[in-house]
Order: C-alpha cells, then sequence, then structure tokens
C-alpha cells in the first residue's frame, strides 16, 4: 500500500501506526495475563468446592449410618423390653443420688412436659420411673 498525502489515511508501515498496533497487542497480552489469573483462581475455587462437597457427603454419609445403628440399637432394646416384659428401671439405675435424680427429672420435664409442647404420657411415664428410684434411694 502506498502512502496518499491525506493524514487521515495510512498504512501499517508507517511508525506511528506500528507503535499504536505494539500498544493494543501489549494490552491484550495484559488482559489475557488478567483472564489467565482470573481463570486460575477461578478453578482453584471449584476444587475447593468440590473437595466441600465431598467432605460434605461423606459427613451425610457418616451420619446416616451412625443414625441406622442408633435405630438399630433402640429396635433391640424395643424387643428386649416387649420380649421380657417391662424393665424394672430401679434395677438399671440403683445407685443414683437425690441430685442426680432431680437433674434427670428436670431434663425430662424441659423434654416432655406439656407446657413445653411434649407429650404428658411420657413425663408422667418418667416421674412414675424417678419416683420409684427415689423411694427406692430413702
Amino acid at each position: 500500500m502506498s502512502s496518499n498525502n491525506d493524514s487521515s489515511t495510512r498504512t501499517w508501515h508507517e511508525p506511528e501506526t506500528a507503535e499504536l498496533l505494539r500498544r493494543e497487542i501489549d494490552d491484550a497480552h495484559r488482559t489475557i495475563r488478567a483472564l489467565m489469573r482470573r481463570l486460575a483462581d477461578e478453578q482453584e475455587q471449584q476444587v475447593k468446592t468440590k473437595q466441600a462437597y465431598e467432605q460434605m457427603k461423606s459427613n451425610i454419609m457418616e451420619m446416616n449410618r451412625e443414625f441406622a445403628m442408633i435405630e438399630r440399637e433402640r429396635d433391640m432394646w424395643r424387643q428386649r423390653a416387649e420380649h421380657n416384659g417391662s424393665i424394672e428401671w430401679t434395677d438399671v439405675f440403683p445407685q443414683l443420688t437425690s441430685d442426680e435424680i432431680s437433674a434427670i427429672r428436670r431434663a425430662m420435664a424441659r423434654l416432655h412436659h406439656p407446657d413445653q409442647g411434649g407429650d404428658s404420657n411420657r413425663m408422667k411415664e418418667w416421674n412414675k420411673i424417678l419416683d420409684k428410684l427415689d423411694k427406692k434411694r430413702k
């Protein structure tokens, strides 16, 4: 291409055009490096997110295993109680002090008292058991 006398048309051979292209290429390289750093950061965050997700899955699986074990144990004790008749609670907890019995009574009241949204029948059962323990202690 040849140069015209008109200053608005320039060719790539002219030094100003070459310098402008170099600056634009440098800007493009800076932008690419910044994008590459950002991509690397996002990829690192993705790896961390995946690790957290895998850990959460592992925790949930472990909790499910523990829950299943607790359910099996509960069912086992329920079957034993049904097979052997009712459990004599005074034989299970023979050495409780008065303070321990009171603490158990307060804890059960927090869980089962009807005023706290609990089951009145369960509260009555606990009171009956704790009364037996209290009488046996005396």
